[in-house]
């Protein structure tokens, strides 16, 4: 299982994209769940797969893999 750290900078973006950090937002805005912007916020590392999804669901380009 492939791990990716995201950049503070790109968490603060997702953040501009929240109404409001709760549950619902998360899933309903970036489809992510409330462990992994924990984990995103603490930049902790996610799954690829999970930030390759979340890169599709807000528009922005994923870098490519190693």
């Amino acid at each position: 299982m492939t791990m990716v750290v995201v950049d503070v900078q790109q968490v603060r973006r997702l953040r501009a994209l929240l109404p409001a950090i709760t549950k619902a937002h998360l899933q309903d805005s970036l489809g992510i769940s409330e462990t992994t912007w924990v984990r995103l916020r603490d930049q902790r590392p996610i799954r690829r797969s999970t930030y390759e999804r979340l890169m599709r669901r807000t528009g922005q380009p994923a870098p490519p893999q190693a």
